[in-house]
């Protein structure tokens, strides 16, 4: 594996790994995360919890995908990881053109309305896997230092991504 490569398996997986945590560890946190995609009004009531646990039950495959040291795994982890951020992100832009502005359960509990920044966010993961797919076409030998240094480089991007709400609202005046 290439630094690149290892850089963005682990940004992706930390990220991915936050997110699942966030979604089922608490006594609170299923029933928020079903009940904040019943008011994103996408799906059917009955469809909701189903959507639910497809949604963690990929996040879960994308995370481990990425952790295997093996390229067409990898490759297919990059794969998946941009395909769910890209539905991700219609399933965001349709609730904003309907003028849904629920907070954003990706996370964790957020008082942050969905907006552009989540987009943002997600166009650039999408972009992270494409670089890691792009870089797994590259040659050459990666010391096992340099792999250990490209995978806390990556854990610590992704966990900075998956806390990129709280940061800035460290810089909001107060009201």
């Amino acid at each position: 594996m290439r630094f690149l490569e290892v850089v963005c398996r682990a940004l992706l997986a930390a990220v991915f790994v936050v997110a699942v945590a966030n979604k089922v560890f608490g006594r609170a946190a299923w029933p928020g995360f079903v009940q904040s995609l019943r008011e994103l009004r996408q799906l059917p009531d009955a469809a909701v919890r189903p959507a639910a646990t497809a949604t963690v039950t990929v996040e879960v495959l994308v995370a481990v995908l990425l952790l295997v040291p093996v390229r067409a795994v990898g490759a297919l982890g990059f794969a998946l990881a941009a395909c769910l951020l890209g539905a991700f992100s219609v399933v965001i832009g349709l609730a904003m053109a309907r003028g849904n502005r629920t907070p954003c359960r990706c996370f964790g509990v957020s008082s942050t309305p969905l907006g552009w920044p989540h987009l943002v966010r997600n166009g650039t993961l999408v972009c992270v896997a494409v670089l890691g797919l792009a870089a797994m076409t590259t040659e050459g030998v990666v010391e096992p230092p340099y792999v250990l240094l490209a995978g806390v480089t990556g854990v610590v991007l992704g966990t900075l991504v998956t806390a990129a709400e709280d940061i800035v609202s460290l810089f909001r005046p107060l009201r």
